[in-house]
């Protein structure tokens, strides 16, 4: 079961992520890039397409990307444009994104600009949770579904999209199911493992991850993870970070991430659909516009989300990676350091690029944390 637990962990790696895609093409079946966690996947799998989940490249050389953007861009938009030029995502029978920041807004400008023969779709979501917001969110939706119909010549009634709402659930509840082993003092899977798993449900179809970790799952409640350093335990917090060997620097450092607020990790499984309402679209608009993202302004809200996974996963502190130029996240730190230091939780915050750079700087950094927490622990 080992040999299978980390063939599941490693499907997200830049060398086996396109495989589930290209065997659902070889169907005829079409694959739809997504580009980030705000977009609402069922919809996609309800319309017999594959919602694959955009990576950029992991190398640092960004040039020919760097023709078309902006210094100051998001450097993760930077890598998957350079992927994108380089041929890497020709596959892909489309594109969508959400209108997460003006950055992201404008990578769908570039995607029609560069290819004329595969459409990007932009998904306009809200930035606060309420009743009106949500009611506009579920409309977008309805235009979403529009868009997937006429492009797939198929047709989605409410049946469908239920029967991929709670295929799409199910995953949600097994990979929550593996989160809550995290809570042990050695858990069952490292925090890159935990990353692993959850970019490789991003990429393969959904029934088939569901039943590969539910398979799993009986041998990882008895599994220890090689944890060299069981204490401190840190909780992670970051956007667009997919690559498990930042994680790996972390815990490499001397500690163990036991816990994530990564929208590619822990946000992206936390809530499931509920379908209570006679509209799949609503019920799909509610559990996405609370996503956690700090695009959204409910900042106190999410920080006391990440208090109560403190509390509940005997968190040491708090380790926020910032992707360097991602400005709704820039535009929090600030909160989130003082309302964390507020609850006497320890906590840093510092940039990175997308791709795994300027590694001495990171240990440094992250072994000066380490020390503040070790300090505190000895009392």
């Amino acid at each position: 079961m080992e040999d299978k637990f980390k063939q599941l962990v490693s499907a997200g790696d830049p060398k086996n992520r396109t495989r589930w895609a290209r065997e659902w093409q070889k169907q005829g079946k079409k694959v739809i890039g997504v580009l980030d966690s705000l977009v609402p996947e069922e919809v996609i799998y309800a319309a017999g397409m594959l919602p694959w989940r955009i990576q950029g490249s992991w190398h640092e050389d960004v040039s020919r990307a760097m023709t078309y953007r902006h210094p100051q861009g998001n450097t993760f938009l930077n890598h998957v444009l350079e992927s994108f030029l380089a041929g890497e995502l020709d596959f892909l029978d489309a594109m969508v994104c959400s209108n997460r920041d003006e950055d992201f807004r404008r990578f769908r400008d570039y995607w029609e600009w560069l290819d004329k023969k595969h459409p990007a779709y932009i998904i306009e979501v809200p930035t606060k949770d309420t009743e009106k917001t949500r009611q506009r969110f579920t409309t977008k939706i309805r235009d979403f579904i529009g868009f997937l119909e006429e492009m797939g010549k198929v047709k989605l009634d409410n049946n469908t999209l239920r029967k991929a709402i709670a295929i799409y659930d199910k995953g949600y509840s097994l990979l929550r199911k593996i989160h809550e082993l995290r809570k042990k003092e050695v858990p069952p899977l490292s925090g890159s493992e935990a990353l692993g798993i959850t970019t490789a449900a991003m990429v393969m179809p959904r029934d088939e991850f569901n039943k590969e970790l539910e398979e799993l799952l009986p041998y990882l409640v008895q599994r220890k993870a090689e944890v060299s350093h069981p204490r401190p335990r840190v909780l992670l917090s970051s956007d667009m970070l997919d690559n498990p060997a930042y994680v790996e620097l972390v815990e490499q450092a001397g500690c163990l991430v036991a816990m994530d607020d990564l929208d590619n990790g822990s946000r992206y499984l936390w809530k499931t659909t509920d379908g209570n309402s006679q509209e799949p679209a609503y019920d799909l608009a509610r559990r996405y516009i609370q996503n956690g993202s700090p695009r959204m302004f409910d900042w106190r809200g999410q920080i006391g989300q990440i208090v109560k996974w403190v509390r509940e996963y005997n968190i040491d502190g708090v380790l926020e990676l910032v992707d360097m130029f991602d400005y709704p996240r820039s535009f929090r730190r600030p909160y989130l350091e003082k309302w964390l230091k507020e609850e006497g939780i320890p906590s840093m915050s510092f940039d990175r690029d997308y791709c795994l750079a300027n590694v001495g700087q990171l240990k440094t950094r992250i072994g000066a944390f380490l020390e503040i927490l070790q300090a505190k622990a000895a009392g």
